[in-house]
């Protein structure tokens, strides 16, 4: 008869360290449908879950419960995510890394604790945005109606210089508005992070780490800044949130 091969030997799933301040760990179920449950080390806590040591995929079927668990925790207490995927060999392990590398874990969990995200978008109310991006340089607009003039005999060329132009000129005004929102709110927030657009018309996608009992300051400033910006401009405020966008991810291999 002959033996059945042993499976990969069970380790621990990495979710996130906490900051628990002596509140009891949620119930919840990770990976596998395996229990979560910490290990502890002096103030902070990793938070880990039985799974075969493995090499794992990033499938929605592991990737649900990862943020599933991280989130449920960062609604109840100061986290830090771990990078989806870490596996450590034991218990001993997550100990180790902790041990290791707490004043650095704790530096980081300290400058999130009691925070939350805000957002705050800036967006152009306007018909047509490029038009009025033209209209408000008087050298753009003197290129564009020169080539207008003349549009059977405009060059490819002219054409891409006169579209690189006017990208600049876009990049330009939501650098400038950027500028402008970083210096009025940042005696209300933390840290303040600028992000892509994500639509055509948004001059400014703003993120803002914001005390939580500076919430109401924050939102006051806000109210007061739209009527600053000018009326070509609508405002719009979102949060908070977790903080997931001022987060760094810990490495088991730090």
């Amino acid at each position: 008869m002959t033996e059945a091969k042993a499976g990969p030997r069970l380790g621990k799933f990495f979710y996130a360290v906490i900051l628990p301040e002596g509140k009891p760990l949620p119930a919840l179920v990770g990976l596998d449908e395996k229990i979560i449950h910490p290990i502890p080390y002096q103030d902070i806590t990793a938070v880990v879950s039985d799974y075969p040591v493995t090499t794992i995929k990033p499938l929605r079927k592991n990737l649900f419960p990862y943020h599933q668990v991280t989130r449920t925790l960062a609604e109840s207490c100061t986290t830090i995510p771990a990078r989806f995927g870490q596996i450590a060999q034991h218990g001993e392990e997550v100990f180790t890394i902790l041990r290791r590398h707490h004043p650095r874990i704790r530096q980081e969990l300290e400058r999130l604790h009691h925070k939350v995200e805000m957002g705050v978008q800036v967006f152009w109310q306007v018909d047509n945005l490029f038009e009025y991006l033209i209209q408000q340089d008087r050298t753009l607009k003197g290129l564009r109606d020169r080539l207008l003039h003349r549009p059977s005999s405009v060059t490819r060329q002219e054409q891409i210089e006169f579209g690189v132009r006017l990208r600049d000129k876009l990049q330009e005004a939501r650098m400038r508005m950027s500028q402008k929102v970083t210096a009025y709110l940042q005696e209300v927030a933390v840290e303040i992070k600028v992000a892509e657009p994500i639509e055509e018309k948004m001059a400014l996608n703003g993120l803002l780490l914001v005390k939580k009992e500076q919430q109401d300051d924050f939102l006051r400033k806000v109210e007061r800044m739209a009527g600053l910006v000018g009326d070509e401009y609508a405002l719009k405020v979102d949060g908070p949130w977790v903080p997931f966008n001022f987060l760094e991810h810990i490495e088991l291999g730090l």
